[in-house]
């Protein structure tokens, strides 16, 4: 009967183990992000994390080397804009005008990039058969 009772302690805290494990994985693997208007009214809680801001490229990009400087610019509201700085190899499809999600940390002011991710800005549309 002692064995019995082991076997079942040892399945049941493996089993919760497993939906902990579970959760936890798929709650860090989901990929949320922010609006500039939704970064900018958080910026307090927000700053120093990592997040992620999805926004249209403004028309101001500035290339330096390998440092890149450019605005993203809410998607309902052009006027909110935020200024982003980012190191390091940038996609083929960025330019001006499309949508990308950039993630990185939000400290005074300046979006500092570590990933950009341009979103597709196509869609697709079947060619008409005749």
């Amino acid at each position: 009967m002692l064995k019995k009772k082991k076997y079942l302690i040892g399945a049941f805290i493996l089993v919760v183990a497993l939906i902990l494990l579970g959760y936890f994985g798929f709650m860090g693997g989901l990929t949320y992000y922010y609006e500039v208007s939704e970064l900018l009214d958080k910026a307090t809680s927000v700053s120093g994390q990592t997040v992620r801001v999805s926004g249209n490229v403004a028309d101001d990009v500035v290339k330096d080397g390998l440092e890149m400087r450019f605005t993203i610019l809410d998607m309902s509201n052009n006027a909110i804009n935020l200024p982003v700085i980012y190191s390091g190899a940038v996609p083929d499809t960025f330019k001006v005008g499309n949508q990308v999600v950039v993630e990185g940390k939000y400290t005074t002011g300046i979006f500092e990039a570590e990933a950009i991710i341009v979103k597709c800005g196509s869609k697709y549309i079947p060619e008409e058969q005749d």
